[in-house]
This record gives C-alpha cells, sequence and structure tokens, in this order.
C-alpha cells in the first residue's frame, strides 16, 4: 500500500481526494479509493474517542476494516521515509485560462532541385574574317583651262572728282541758365517782451518764438487777439459737423509750427474766396497750441 508524503503513513484515498489520515491532498491514482470522505472518517474518529476507545485502537480497527474491504496489493518495496510537505495555502480563485492552443508551424516546402544544365554543344571554330584589299584610288581628271576673254583696247583714263567740301558745324546755342528762386527775405526777430494785444505778427516769426521757448511763448499770447499773415495751406470746412478752419504757413520751407485759424458760422462765408498758396491776414484770439498753434473767433483783415 502507497504511504503518504505529508504523514508518511500507509493510506487510502478518500473520495475527496486526501489522506485518510492527515488530510493532504493525494491526486494520484494509485491509492485505493476508499467510500467515504476525510470528514466522515474524523466524525467517527470523534466518536470513537468520545465512546473511551482510544485513538490507536480506533485507527486499528479501521485499518483492519480497510484491508479487508482493500484487494491484497502486491508487496512494495519500503520507499524511503518522505519528509512530511508543508500544505499549501489556498490560493485565490482565479478564472480559468482557456488552453492555448500551439500554432501550426508553417510547412517549410522543399527547395526545388535544381534544373540540369542543357549540354553545350562544342561551338565550331572561328576563322577569321579576310580584311578588304584597298581599291586603288582613282586618278585625278584634269582640271580645265579658263576660257581666255579678250582684253578691250585700252582709252583715257578718267581723271578723279575733287572731294566736296566738308560742311561746317552748326554752333552750339548757350542754354539758357535755371532761374534761380529768390530766396525770402530774412524775417525780422520778435521778442517775447514785444508781444502785446493787437500785435501783427507773422507764421514765421511765431515758429521761430515757438522753437526756441513754447512755454514762454504760450504765456505772453494767452488771452491777447493778435494779427497774423502768412501763406494758405489747406482750407477745411465742413458745415454738417461745424467745422471751419485754415491753416497758414511760413513764407520759407516748411515750417515746424503752423497756424490755425477757426472761424465762426457768421464768418465761414469768408473761406469760399480763398486758394491754397494766398497770402492773407488773419485777426484772432489765441487759443493754445497742440499740433499747430490755434487761433479761434478768426475774421479775414
Amino acid at each position: 500500500m502507497p504511504a503518504c508524503p505529508n504523514c508518511g503513513r500507509q493510506t487510502l484515498r478518500t473520495k475527496d481526494w486526501a489522506c485518510q489520515w492527515c488530510g493532504y491532498p493525494l491526486i494520484s491514482r494509485a491509492y485505493k479509493l476508499i467510500d467515504k470522505t476525510f470528514k466522515e472518517l474524523q466524525e467517527e474518529r470523534s466518536l470513537a474517542l468520545k465512546s473511551g476507545e482510544t485513538e490507536s485502537e480506533a485507527e486499528l480497527d479501521l485499518e483492519s476494516d480497510l484491508e479487508l474491504e482493500s484487494e491484497p496489493e502486491p508487496e512494495q518495496k519500503p520507499r524511503p521515509p518522505v519528509k512530511p510537505v508543508p500544505r499549501p495555502r489556498p490560493e485565490p480563485e482565479q478564472r480559468t485560462r482557456p488552453p492555448v492552443r500551439p500554432v501550426p508551424k508553417p510547412r517549410t516546402e522543399p527547395e526545388p532541385e535544381p534544373e540540369p544544365e542543357p549540354e553545350q554543344r562544342p561551338r565550331p571554330p572561328v576563322r577569321p574574317v579576310p580584311r578588304p584589299r584597298p581599291e586603288p584610288e582613282p586618278e585625278p581628271e584634269p582640271e580645265p583651262e579658263p576660257e581666255q576673254r579678250p582684253r578691250p583696247l585700252l582709252g583715257p583714263v578718267p581723271r578723279p572728282r575733287p572731294e566736296p567740301e566738308p560742311e561746317p558745324e552748326p554752333e552750339l546755342e548757350p542754354e539758357p541758365e535755371a532761374e534761380v528762386e529768390p530766396e525770402p527775405a530774412p524775417v525780422p526777430a520778435l521778442k517775447l517782451e514785444a508781444i502785446r494785444d493787437g500785435i501783427e505778427v507773422s507764421v514765421d516769426q511765431m515758429e521761430a518764438l515757438y522753437r526756441a521757448d513754447k512755454v514762454g511763448a504760450h504765456t505772453k499770447f494767452l488771452g491777447k487777439t493778435v494779427v497774423i499773415r502768412g501763406l494758405v495751406e489747406r482750407v477745411f470746412v465742413r458745415e454738417h459737423l461745424e467745422i471751419r478752419y485754415i491753416v497758414l504757413t511760413g513764407a520759407g520751407k516748411k515750417v515746424l509750427w503752423s497756424v490755425r485759424c477757426t472761424f465762426d458760422k457768421e464768418n465761414s462765408s469768408q473761406l469760399s474766396r480763398l486758394n491754397e498758396g494766398q497770402e492773407v491776414a488773419v485777426r484772432g484770439k489765441y487759443d493754445g497750441y497742440g499740433k499747430n498753434i490755434i487761433f479761434k473767433e478768426c475774421v479775414l483783415v
């Protein structure tokens, strides 16, 4: 009778595939089967203990009963003692994986046998090709002699004609000299101390004052009515927006500080007779400065 690998005792396999003595799981079919479970055997042992029988006697009785039930087995050689194997811990239930089917290996087709090379017939010997003989060059034909024309009779030699005299080259007229625009007369400088109510100044003089000291010029012109002389640079009238003003510039080059003169509605009719570049004189009240020097309530003088 085979022994249990855990307890080392000769044992039989219960209905629940366990050792009858220790309950160790027996998977091999070499063990004889008992028509009882391990739990039923334990209950019988516990009942026998309660009735006063010793455990060894109950086991002997059980062994005798089992030996009577089981068929005689052939004698087996004694096996070496097996060390007790620790019980495996119950593992958590795992989902059974589907069996992995082996991937069939692709059949390797046998390589086709190389076709036997056709037998090569021996080539006939190549005869040397005879070189063509050079043909004799034809003799050059004699060139025909040119026909000789009769020479004309010599006449009198003509006299050479006199060459015409070259015409005299026309004299270049001197180019007219470009008119040089006269430079504007220098504007007399205006001092801040001379500014008073009713003074007449030009745009060039005001531009020179604001270049030198715009804060001082603003203080002197503030609240004063003066007459400004200059050239009309632009006329801007928009009646629906109530915008009516002209921009005056100096007589010289483009000035940095131009003068803007704003007209009231009563005097806007004067702007219709002004043209750009016209020299005018405008009386107005000083109203500060920004992009231009500004005068308001202006009228033409």
